[in-house]
């Protein structure tokens, strides 16, 4: 993993060093999803054949993050599968 410090300029613009960009394949054309989790940013590159997943996955930490405030949860064990999981989160 590539660590590098950055700062945005009076223009609201954020560079992304290069060792950074070049690591993770980021060429000018790439489009991101930016994320605002109080006030931690998160940049993820759109990738089209990702992009439903991810906002699928994104739906499900949403509605499990509500749950969790009112109370409501669900006991997961290791041993299940994924889809398992999933089906509880889902219901």
């Amino acid at each position: 993993m590539e660590v590098s410090i950055t700062k945005m300029s009076e223009n609201g613009q954020v560079v992304i060093p290069s060792e950074i960009r070049k690591d993770a394949g980021i060429t000018p054309s790439t489009k991101f999803i930016i994320f605002n989790e109080d006030g931690n940013i998160m940049l993820k590159q759109i990738k089209k054949e990702a992009l439903r997943d991810d906002m699928l996955l994104i739906e499900k930490i949403r509605r499990s993050e509500e749950q969790i405030k009112e109370g409501k949860f669900v006991k997961a064990d290791t041993a299940m599968s994924d889809e398992k999981i999933d089906d509880l989160l889902m219901h």
